[in-house]
This record gives structure tokens, sequence and C-alpha cells, in this order.
């Protein structure tokens, strides 16, 4: 059985990282695009690790260097909840490939372990990517003694259990809850959303705290943002007592009970492994279908119908864009529950928060948009939306209509938030109205284009086109590097005249939005 769990669990992630069909296609395009997502991904972990680089740097200096291994491991642990969450109904039980697992010679328990390995394999590397950088800094700043480099790797490898785990079991009460229900795909995409929100919202309510915080108190700062963590996720407290102040105890008690929680998982899991999907794949209809009127529209509504229809008929669709639709509320709102001066205090920038606002708001609400992955979104099916008499226009046009739709109510709030939480001058007000709907507005083109480029309509499950493809994150990493030069522009330069930089991003904004938007129209169809 060890053999086919060690097979499955790699076919699971060849197939997810496409190395598989870069291997054995003859495609010189499909070639080409692997290695495209390949610069990609090297692009979004080189953030990644100087991110975390100067966030322990920053915390070093600030001569709190104790709880980078603690903060980091609470950050990482939040991230794999969330992400584990969002994949756990549609990966772990997905009936569809594992009805065509199960025909063939293969232990039903291999196929359940192989399903959680693969799972547990790609939350170790975001692990990795967290925690080495946090682990590297606080050595060469304390130099502590070699158990704490032991048990840090210890740590690290044990550490996606426990959200993983968590994550799981909620996915599946969640996904059980909403199959039960007639508009499941939307109950349980507001669960879904529901629970992310209240892990960010705990995550910002930590921030906010640590920024009433008076410079008085500096010299108590650590152990008060430690309780804070403490009350959010203890397990990240047990691993900073293990390895910053050597307590084997507390190592012994966080690896005893994440693998004790992770086995009292898959064992019931894999046990009535067919009872659980039949429960949370089943589905309830009524035969009480009556003939109504029929009514036309034009060619553009009817398929703006189309694309609303497609998109919450699918939870993991709506609750992957979603996410990012309520940031755009929770930042504002914290900024109108909090000082936005304090916060300003603490990072040494006054005035700051005000200048990029209209930058971080765009930023937000073009992280994740539902263009990035409508076209491979349509699947088998493609072939149906070809065969129409329509230009490609039209049926582009109604996906960017619908994200626009979807976005439009998130970003009138967020717009309102964010003037009544700063009070800017009327040209503030206007960078705040006109900056985010650029953004927004670009990345609802740009993401036809990637997807156009990074087509996947040969997929089996919703997740590897939502969340596992080049499309959706080239969209999101393009977005962000977008986003870099003014906000670096305020930082670097404080006597840099807002408007002009906000002026200068809008007409940037505006023309490679509308040299995509050509581009896409006399693109051929994938």
């Amino acid at each position: 059985m060890l053999r086919q769990i060690h097979k499955l669990t790699a076919i699971q992630l060849c197939n997810l990282f496409g190395f598989n069909e870069f291997r054995h296609t003859k495609d010189s395009k499909k070639k080409d695009r692997f290695m495209l997502l390949v610069l990609a991904w090297l692009v979004v972990i080189a953030l990644i690790v100087v991110y975390v680089a100067m966030l322990s740097i920053g915390l070093a200096k600030m001569g709190m260097s104790e709880i980078i291994p603690i903060y980091l491991y609470m950050i990482t642990s939040l991230v794999i909840l969330v992400f584990s969450f969002f994949k756990a109904g549609s990966v772990i039980f997905q009936m569809k490939s594992f009805e065509i697992l199960i025909a063939l010679p293969l232990s039903k328990t291999a196929i359940v372990i192989s399903r959680f390995l693969a799972m547990y394999a790609t939350n170790l590397i975001l692990s990795l990517l967290v925690m080495l950088p946090g682990t590297v800094i606080y050595g060469i700043g304390i130099r502590p003694s070699i158990s704490f480099y032991i048990l840090s790797v210890l740590g690290t490898l044990i550490l996606p259990l426990l959200p993983m785990t968590l994550s799981t079991a909620v996915g599946a009460v969640i996904t059980g809850i909403g199959s039960r229900m007639k508009h499941k795909s939307l109950v349980t995409a507001a669960l879904t959303v529901l629970f992310a929100s209240g892990i960010l919202i705990a995550n910002f309510g930590l921030t906010g705290r640590s920024e009433q915080i008076s410079m008085g108190m500096m010299k108590n700062l650590a152990e008060i943002i430690t309780e804070q963590i403490h009350g959010i996720y203890p397990p990240a407290i047990w691993y900073g007592n293990a390895v910053v102040h050597s307590d084997i105890l507390s190592f012994i008690f966080l690896a005893g009970l994440s693998a004790l929680i992770f086995t009292l998982m898959i064992l019931p899991v894999q046990k009535y492994f067919m009872t659980i999907c039949t429960a949370l794949n089943a589905t309830a209809a009524k035969n009480n279908y009556k003939m109504q009127s029929l009514a036309t529209s034009s060619i553009t509504k009817a398929l703006w119908k189309k694309e609303l229809k497609r998109y919450f008929a699918s939870s993991i669709y709506v609750s992957n864009t979603m996410i990012g639709y309520i940031l755009m509320l929770v930042l504002p709102a914290a900024l109108l529950m909090t000082s936005p001066e304090k916060i300003e205090l603490s990072l040494g920038y006054p005035g700051i928060i005000e200048r990029a606002m209209p930058v971080l708001l765009g930023l937000i609400a073009a992280m994740m948009p539902m263009t990035s992955c409508a076209i491979s979104m349509e699947g088998k099916n493609w072939w149906l939306m070809q065969t129409l008499p329509i230009e490609n226009k039209v049926i582009f046009n109604s996906k960017i209509l619908t994200h626009l739709s979807v976005v439009l109510p998130f970003y009138v709030v967020s717009v309102i938030l964010s003037i009544l939480a700063l009070k800017p001058e009327p040209l503030g007000i206007l960078w705040l109205i006109l900056i985010p709907a650029a953004y927004i507005l670009f990345s609802s083109v740009a993401g036809i284009a990637i997807n156009l480029k990074f087509p996947i309509l040969d997929w089996e499950n919703e997740t590897r086109v939502v969340k596992q493809s080049a499309s959706t994150m080239v969209t999101m990493l393009v977005d962000m590097v977008l986003c870099l030069p003014p906000i670096i522009c305020l930082i670097a330069f404080k006597t840099i005249s807002v408007n002009i930089v906000m002026g200068v991003t809008l007409v940037l904004l505006i023309l490679m939005t509308a040299l995509f938007y050509q581009q896409n129209n006399r693109q051929p169809l994938p």
C-alpha cells in the first residue's frame, strides 16, 4: 500500500504543477506556457521571501526578535487554514476522480491518504517559504543554540497538520450543509466567505489592537503581542516556547496534538469515505417544474445572465473572488474603528495611508478578478460558444460586464467608508473614486487576455481552474506589480505630489486597459 500511496501522491503533485503535461507533450506552445509559469512562480516565491525577510528585520530592529517565530507560525497557519478550507470539499472529497481510481486495483485507504499527502505537500512548501527566512534572520541576530534550528525544522514539518485538518473538517461540514439546500452553491459560498472573513478579521483585530499601544509601552510590546497571538492561535505560542526557550515539553505537546487531531480526522474519513462523499455530493431536487412565459434579450444581456448563473453555480468560484471584495470593505472599516494617525505613527510615515489608500483599494479589488478564469470555466462546453454566430468581442464583453456587476456594490461601499475614515480633500476623494475603478477595469480586461494565453479546458475539478491555474496566478502577479510603483514612489519620495503620482497611474492604467482590450478582440479563441 505504501507504494500505491507514493505513486498516487506523486501523480497528483505532477498534475497539479503541470509537470506531466510539460514532460510528455510535443506542443511547443504548452512547453513555453509551462516555462512562463515557472518564471512567474519564481517571482512569487522571491516576493514572499523578501516580504518575510523585511518583516522579520523590522521586528528585530524594534527589539522584538523573540516574537518572529511565533508571529510567522501564526500567519502561516491562518493562511493554510483559509486555503485548505477552500480546497477541502472539492479536492479531498472529490467524487468523480475517486470513481475512476476505485475501478483500478488500488486500495481505498491509499487513495484517501494520497489526497491528504498531496495537500500537505503544497502547504509544506508555503510553510518553508515563510518560516525559513524568518528562522535565518532570527538565527543571525540572536545566535541561538543548535536545538533552535532542529526544533524549527521539525516544527515547520508539522505546521500544516493542524490547520489543514481543521479546515478539512469545517469544509466538509459546510459542503454537507449546502448540499441539502436548493441553492447549495450560494449557501456553501456564503458560509465559506463568512468563515474566511472571520479569520481575516481576527488577524486585522490583532493589528488593530497593537496599533493602539502608545510609544511609552514599546518595552512591553512583545509581551502584549504574544498575549494577543495566544488568544488567536495558541499553538503558535507552544511553538515559540519550544524553539526560543528550548521547551521540549511544549514541542512534544504541539507535535502530539497535531498528530492526534490529524489521525482522528483521517481514520474515520478513510473508513467512511464513500458515505461522506455520497452525502457531500448529494443534491436536493423537486419535481414541481412549471413552464412559464419565455422572454428574449439582446445577445450581450443573454450572455451576461448566463455568466452570472455560471458564477453563482460554483461555490469555489464565488468564495475565491469574494474574499478580495470582502477585504475591500474590511480595510476602510478597520480605519473607521482605529485612528489612521496612530497606524501611520507606528509605520513611521505620517500621511501615508491617505496618500496610498486609492492604490491599496485598487490592489485588493484587482487581485482576484473572475475574468482570470472565466474562459477556462467554460471547460468542455467551450466549443458551444465557438459555434455561435457571435463576435469574440461580445463574448469577452459579457464576461467583463459580469465581473463589474459583482464588484460594483463592494467598490461603492468601500469608497464611501474610505471617505468617512480618512476625510480627504476634494482631490483625494476624486482619486479614491477613480484609481480603484481604473484598477478594477484593468484587471477585468487583463484577466481575459491572460486566460486566453493560459486556458485550461480539460479540467475535471473547478479548483484546478480557480485556484491552481497559471492564469489566476499570473493575473494576480501582474496586478501586484502594477501597484508597486506608485506605492514605492509615495513611500520613497515623501515630498512628491500625490496628484502627480495618481494622475500618472490613472493615465497608464487607462492606456494599458485599452491595449489589452484591443488585443483581446484580435486574438482567436482557444
